[in-house]
């Protein structure tokens, strides 16, 4: 008699597949609100930095410094002096303070906390039109939260937008809209900020080319996060990691340009 061996791997499907159901799988319209919906008070606000400084995050080498003290005053072109060598300094976001980090990385510079969007298309504007008119999201076990990716909150790959207009919210599809309010967990990695230790809010984005100032991302490769009350974080270079919360889908903007689209509150984050 001839045995047959099951591929391990064939074995691990079939395992796996057994583990999944349809209750696995979320339509927000139909579930109820969790204890993550709390919502951030009104009068709460990013906080500022009033002081310079110079540190080195550990494990982190990344040096924080400020555009007055450590570069220089810009002359009005956009390059400054530092340690006797022509560096040029992009304009922090506009109404921000941040000052400017230097990549260990990368070697270029970019402000701290809340980086540059950029919002051009590269060539002519696209047409506006829905790629994905439903999306199933998955449960994560022990929470209520679901969890999401930067590819499904990514307008270009959503609704082939670029760029994103002051009303894109009313484009969006209502498994998109229905994330407003949701817990969510997300994975991305941490923007370079001013402080350390003890953050209460910080920039999630997408991609280590961001956190390095090798580009600039679009509005929907951020994700501001505000961590839940007594919980902070801790700064983590260039590592990825889950963050869970309740998602908000706020835009913001001036007539010509949006300033910010996704928040994050009552977060924490996961290791």
């Amino acid at each position: 008699m001839q045995i047959r061996l099951i591929p391990l791997f064939v074995l691990w499907v079939l395992i796996s597949g057994c583990n999944q159901s349809s209750n696995d799988y979320v339509d927000f319209n139909q579930t109820e609100p969790s204890a993550l919906d709390e919502k951030r008070p009104e009068n709460e606000s990013a906080q500022t930095p009033e002081s310079s400084q110079t540190f080195n995050a550990e494990p982190s080498s990344v040096e924080v410094i400020t555009p007055a003290t450590a570069i220089g005053t810009p002359d009005g072109s956009g390059v400054t002096q530092a340690d006797s060598k022509q560096v040029t300094v992009k304009e922090p976001a506009s109404g921000t303070n941040s000052p400017v980090i230097t990549s260990a990385h990368s070697g270029l510079q970019g402000p701290a906390d809340t980086p540059i969007v950029e919002n051009e298309a590269s060539s002519e504007p696209r047409k506006i039109e829905l790629l994905i008119p439903e999306k199933h999201l998955r449960k994560e076990r022990g929470t209520s939260a679901v969890r999401v990716t930067f590819d499904d909150i990514d307008l270009l790959k959503v609704l082939n937008m670029e760029p994103v207009p002051v009303d894109a919210l009313s484009y969006f599809p209502d498994w998109l809209k229905s994330l407003d309010g949701k817990p969510i967990r997300i994975r991305g990695y941490m923007y370079p900020t001013y402080e350390a230790t003890g953050l209460k809010s910080f920039s999630l984005v997408r991609d280590t080319g961001i956190c390095c100032f090798v580009r600039q991302p679009k509005i929907y490769d951020i994700i501001s996060v505000a961590m839940a009350e007594g919980v902070t974080a801790d700064y983590m270079e260039l590592r990825p990691f889950d963050v869970e919360g309740t998602l908000h889908i706020e835009p913001q903007a001036d007539e010509k340009d949006l300033a910010r689209l996704y928040r994050i509150d009552n977060a924490r984050v996961l290791h």
